[in-house]
Order: C-alpha cells, then structure tokens, then sequence
C-alpha cells in the first residue's frame, strides 16, 4: 500500500512539473539536475529511516521511488537538453562570396 501511493505521488508530482515547463528548456535543465541533486544526496538518509520506520518494505518503497525521481530527473535534463535554441551558423555560398574559391 505505501509503494503505490509512494509512486502515484512521485508520477503526479513529475507529470505536473511536466506540465510547468512546457515550453521552458531551461526551466527543465535546472529542474532535472535539482531532481538528481536531491535523490543523490537525501536518498542514504531516506533509505535507513524508511526501513527502520517500515522495515523491508519501506526499503524497497524507498529504492522504486529513488528510481522514479532519478528516473524523471534524467528523463527532463535530456528533454531540455534538446529543446534548449540552437545557434545557427551561416553558411556561405558561391552566390553571395564569389571569392570563396
């Protein structure tokens, strides 16, 4: 019971946070790396008191929802990545620079 409100809440809360950045690249790139910053670094400390709390259940809760945030943060720090403006070059031709050759 707690592994499924655990991750219907973890996708809720990526689902909205997908919804916030449409059209916002950067807006996912920070996001991402502020999901993964925070899964590495809170996670040792969640893992113990989740099992002490539930015991093997509440490790295996802690460990899919550990999945599912680094998972997300992944997921938008690559969609930002590719969406993020591209900076076009201009490419000469024969046309406008005859002395190219």
């Amino acid at each position: 019971m707690i592994l499924v409100g655990l991750v219907s809440l973890i996708i809720s809360g990526l689902v909205a946070f997908g919804w916030w950045t449409i059209g916002f690249p950067r807006r996912r790139i920070w996001g991402g790396i502020m999901m993964l910053g925070v899964a590495f670094t809170c996670s040792p400390f969640l893992l113990v008191v989740s099992g002490e709390r539930f015991g093997f259940d509440g490790i295996v809760a802690g460990l899919v929802g550990l999945f599912c945030i680094v998972a997300g943060g992944f997921f938008f720090l690559a969609l930002g990545w590719i969406g993020r403006p591209q900076k076009v070059r201009k490419v000469r031709t024969l046309s406008e620079d005859p002395d190219l050759f």
